[in-house]
């Protein structure tokens, strides 16, 4: 009889098919909320689905993803633990105020790459002008976050899903503004997102009335759009009268 035993990590499980109106509510939740540094439903949204297609609980973003002026961004020690979770290892030789300095070695890749990064590097590539500041006060986690990211996306590219991390969002040129060319695009970009329209909609399917009140109250705040406050007012009118109808029932069967 064999003793091996099969250890199944938390974060190997896979995680629970969220349908989109459940990401709808989390979103509008996590913006709502700002303790994350997602302030968007849109943007919050987006990044769940790009979550949830990575097999991860669409919650993790508040753990894994900043959004850096407007950017998305996937966090250093994100990138490494996907890195190392997919088979990667990473030996560090310097990770002071000085320098970072590490091998990094795949199966997939044909060889290891030792990547340096320290503060004249850092002045050579022009960052020191951008964000000169951050890396005066956190050398070593500035330098460590370049060292990581750009090894692992030179031995794993999928460790980054794509994205930069905050650190190198943060010296990028910040996006310009998008001009409206006329004023019905103005007032399109002004109108309100669909996808939070129904998700104010589906908070206010509740059980009870302070419930239903108050997430009526948090949909009514979101916006001065007539149409969309007359939704949302038929909704709460609707939702009211059949918590009244539910409490007459137990009322009568109490009876």
């Amino acid at each position: 009889m064999s003793t091996k035993q099969d250890v199944i990590l938390a974060s190997d499980a896979p995680a629970p098919a969220f349908s989109f109106a459940d990401m709808q509510r989390m979103a509008v939740a996590i913006a709502k909320s700002g303790l994350f540094g997602v302030k968007d439903a849109d943007q919050a949204l987006s990044l769940m689905m790009i979550a949830q297609a990575e097999g991860k609980h669409p919650a993790l973003i508040a753990r894994d993803y900043d959004v850096i002026q407007g950017r998305p961004a996937k966090k250093s020690e994100a990138i490494l633990r996907d890195f190392q979770a997919s088979g990667g290892r990473v030996e560090w030789h310097q990770r002071d105020d000085k320098g970072a300095s590490a091998t990094f070695s795949h199966p997939l890749a044909p060889k290891p790459v030792k990547i340096d990064w320290d503060l004249a590097r850092a002045k050579q590539a022009g960052l020191m002008d951008k964000n000169g500041g951050m890396y005066v006060k956190y050398p070593r986690q500035m330098l460590s976050a370049r060292c990581i990211s750009e090894g692992c996306r030179a031995i794993a590219p999928s460790a980054t899903s794509g994205f930069y991390t905050p650190e190198e969002t943060r010296d990028m040129e910040a996006p310009a503004p998008a001009q409206p060319v006329n004023a019905a695009i103005a007032q399109a970009a002004q109108a309100p997102d669909p996808n939070e329209v129904e998700a104010y909609v589906n908070s206010m399917d509740v059980a009870s009335l302070p419930a239903l009140q108050a997430a009526f109250e948090a949909a009514w705040k979101s916006t001065k759009d007539v149409a969309v406050r007359a939704r949302y007012k038929a909704c709460y009118e609707s939702m009211k009268g059949e918590i009244a109808d539910a409490q007459a029932r137990d009322a009568a069967e109490q009876s």
